[in-house]
């Protein structure tokens, strides 16, 4: 049965699959793990590496390391918009407010997580394997990786739990400057380590390289972002709003790859620009670009999961790896909540910023492939197995534990819009079930009665056995008066008029009785049974009402946590 069973996954991964299938079978397996996993109340992004890896060179292999490769330019895509999303939220207002906070809380969390990989690596890999120069060099380039804070799935996590307060502020203001520190760290350290090794390198190159990385990077950012306003104030159509966003990205991303640079920051920079030079239109710009771009972070994550090789590990490996992660994480967490309190952040940044700085990526992982240049060899060979294996451990293990940290900051659904409270509210929220109604063979006097006594603007019509026959309007009322003179032979059945035919049952959404309401050109919508029997009624103004409530209580809420 066993060996059936090998055979059939042997076969499987021996398919050779065009792109377009391939494509639709990463992102079916990603949103399907997806689903999977946001039903077991864990962030939808470990649904989507669980996926890379059964997919991948670990599981079926049908992602192969040449497909992954084949496939880096949407790799490339996914970070770029992961970065301009993270810059649309560096407001300047934000940065002037906690500016300093964040310095503190960086400078923490980046150092304490540099210095506790650094002497944990050096000390035990020297005690435990010997040979304690090369462990002191090797602790030393993975304490700089270390630094790094991957804001792809941490994001993703804030996102989907439309997270909004003075926890998730500060979560997207380290990780959006994590970079820059994690590129000076790397510089300072792989020119510290040749020293230590024995080898003489150039001590300018070292300095100046993250300098020129960072400076380019936000020029190549202000010169896109600038080109792209400028284009943008002559359109107002949204497909080319889209058009020109991406084209910009795009560019941006490619001339940051050309120049060989972080193309996070040029990405970063283009965001904080158009979200601080052009709020009105930005809006527009972040909202197409956030639709449009969720395939492309399905992609980006299954690829993650599928890089992972559980083939390459070895038991030196495994122990410097857990060295790593214990360094890692204890040092991002002591340093995140002293940089916290040092710095007078709100008591729930200083609890549970903590757990929102585990995740590891793109940075860390380029770093690592950087340093195997740098250091040909078993050094250089050994900082990629270490880093690709502990970055799959946090990418499962960060977005659970931000989940926890918003939840309990009570920052989760604080970011909704309109569209959010009309897509989860049930119509029986807010119908009324008892309204006034007007039977169809009422005088137009009784009627008027009617009207006077209650704020509704329309009334249902029904029969004897309360079945819908139709609405009178305002409207309805003043055609009648034509008929004034006949007194009360006017009854409802004469002036009503026709009602919509579609139904709406009270587990429907509001999104979807609003879109009948639109679609009919209306400002009410009846409830009605099979049986058109009434069982409520509902204007377009109670909806309104309930919705703008929501808003400005979720408004209120997040104001009020500082």
């Amino acid at each position: 049965m066993f060996g059936q069973l090998a055979d059939t996954v042997t076969k499987i991964s021996n398919v050779h699959l065009n792109a377009l299938f391939l494509l639709g079978l990463i992102l079916f397996v990603g949103t399907m793990g997806a689903k999977a996993f946001q039903k077991l109340r864990i962030p939808q992004v470990v649904g989507y590496i669980i996926g890379g890896i059964l997919l991948g060179r670990s599981g079926l292999n049908i992602i192969s390391k040449d497909i992954i490769e084949v496939l880096v330019p949407f790799n490339y895509f996914a970070l770029g918009l992961i970065g301009f999303m993270i810059g649309g939220e560096l407001k300047g207002e934000v940065f002037r407010r906690y500016g300093k906070q964040f310095l503190a809380i960086l400078l923490a969390e980046g150092l304490a997580a540099f210095l506790a990989v650094f002497i944990l690596v050096g000390l035990l890999g020297s005690l435990i394997f010997g040979n304690s120069i090369y462990y002191w060099a090797l602790g030393l380039l993975l304490g700089a990786i270390a630094s790094a804070t991957a804001p792809a799935a941490t994001t993703d996590v804030l996102w989907e739990y439309k997270t909004r307060g003075p926890l998730t502020t500060t979560v997207l203001g380290i990780v959006a400057l994590d970079d820059g520190l994690a590129l000076i760290l790397f510089a300072l350290a792989s020119s510290i380590a040749p020293v230590m090794l024995g080898a003489h390198p150039s001590v300018f190159s070292a300095i100046t390289r993250p300098v020129y990385e960072i400076v380019m990077g936000i020029v190549i950012g202000l010169i896109f972002s600038a080109a792209l306003i400028k284009i943008l104030r002559k359109y107002a159509e949204r497909d080319k709003i889209l058009v020109f966003s991406l084209c910009s990205i795009l560019f941006a991303l490619g001339s940051a790859l050309i120049m060989k640079i972080d193309m996070l920051l040029a990405a970063m920079t283009m965001g904080a620009v158009l979200i601080n030079k052009e709020a009105r239109l930005s809006k527009e710009i972040f909202k197409l670009i956030s639709s449009f771009a969720i395939p492309f972070y399905v992609l980006f994550f299954v690829l993650v999961g599928a890089k992972f090789d559980l083939h390459v590990t070895t038991a030196a490996a495994i122990i410097i790896a857990v060295l790593y992660l214990v360094g890692r994480t204890s040092g991002k967490m002591i340093g995140a909540r002293l940089g916290a309190k040092a710095s007078g952040a709100p008591k729930t940044v200083a609890q549970y910023l903590p757990y929102c700085l585990f995740s590891q990526a793109g940075v860390a992982i380029g770093l690592s492939i950087l340093a195997s240049q740098i250091f040909p060899g078993t050094l250089g060979n050994s900082i990629i197995v270490i880093v690709t294996l502990t970055t799959f451990v946090v990418q499962l293990l960060g977005p659970p534990c931000v989940k926890y940290a918003v939840v309990k900051a009570q920052e989760v659904g604080l970011n909704i819009t309109e569209d959010d409270v009309l897509r989860k509210t049930n119509v029986s929220h807010i119908i009324d079930k008892n309204p006034p109604f007007v039977s169809e063979n009422m005088s137009l006097k009784d009627i008027l009665n009617i009207f006077s006594s209650s704020n509704y603007h329309t009334y249902p019509v029904v029969d004897k056995e309360k079945k819908l026959k139709g609405v009178i309007t305002i409207e309805s009322i003043r055609k009648s008066f034509a008929y004034s003179e006949s007194g009360n032979l006017v009854i409802a059945h004469d002036i009503m008029e026709p009602v919509i035919t579609n139904k709406v049952s009270p587990d429907s959404s509001l999104l979807e009785a609003e879109e009948i309401i639109d679609k009919y050109n209306v400002d009410y919508l009846p409830i009605v049974n099979r049986d058109s029997l009434l069982l409520g009624f509902m204007e377009k103004e109670a909806i309104d009402k309930f919705v703008s409530s929501k808003l400005i209580e979720a408004e209120e809420k997040a104001a009020s946590m500082g």
